[in-house]
C-alpha cells in the first residue's frame, strides 16, 4: 500500500519544475524553523543555543526540524501538482497547512522561550514540557507525515504525468 505513494512522490519530484519546488520550499520552511528557534537566544547564536541546551537537544532537534522541512518540500510540490491536475481536496489542504503550524510552535528555545508561544502569553511553554518540546516536533513528524501520504494516496486516482 505505501510502496504505490512512494512511486508516486518519487515519479512526480522526477520532474524538474516540482524537484525544483522541493527543493526551494524545504530550504524555505527549514529558514523558517531556524530562525524562530533562534529568535529568542542571545545573539540569535546557535552555539549559545547548544551550549544552553545541550549538544544532544540541538542535533535531535535541528535534525526533526530537517526532516520536517523535507516532508513540508514532498507536500508542498504534490499540491502543486495535485492542484494543476484537479481542483483542491479542502482536507488534504488543510492537513498540510495545520503541519506546517504546527512545526512554527514547536521551533522555539526551551529555555529563552518561543516567538509563538509568548505572542499567545505562555513564552516558556516549551520549558516545562518533559522533553522540553521534542515531543511537539515528533508530532509534527507524524502530522506531516500523514499530509505527505494522503495527499499522495489521492494522486493514485489520478494520471501521474511529468
Amino acid at each position: 500500500m505505501l510502496e504505490q505513494e512512494l512511486t508516486a512522490i518519487k515519479q512526480i519530484l522526477s520532474g524538474k519544475k516540482y524537484f525544483l519546488i522541493f527543493l526551494i520550499s524545504s530550504f524555505v520552511f527549514f529558514l523558517i524553523f531556524y530562525f524562530l528557534t533562534l529568535w529568542t537566544v542571545t545573539d540569535k547564536s546557535l552555539k549559545i543555543f547548544i551550549m544552553m541546551n545541550g549538544y544532544n537537544y540541538a542535533f535531535f532537534s535541528f535534525l526533526l526540524l530537517g526532516i520536517i522541512s523535507l516532508l513540508l518540500g514532498v507536500y508542498s510540490s504534490l499540491f502543486v501538482y495535485k492542484t494543476k491536475l484537479i481542483n483542491k481536496n479542502k482536507l488534504i489542504g488543510l492537513t498540510g497547512v495545520f503541519s506546517f503550524i504546527s512545526g512554527v510552535f514547536a521551533s522555539g528555545c526551551p529555555m529563552c522561550g518561543s516567538v509563538i508561544f509568548a505572542l499567545l502569553g505562555f513564552p516558556l511553554a516549551l520549558f516545562f514540557l518533559p522533553f522540553k518540546g521534542l515531543e511537539l516536533r515528533i508530532l509534527v513528524l507524524i502530522l506531516s507525515s500523514l499530509s505527505v501520504y494522503l495527499l499522495a494516496r489521492s494522486l493514485e486516482k489520478c494520471k501521474i504525468r511529468s
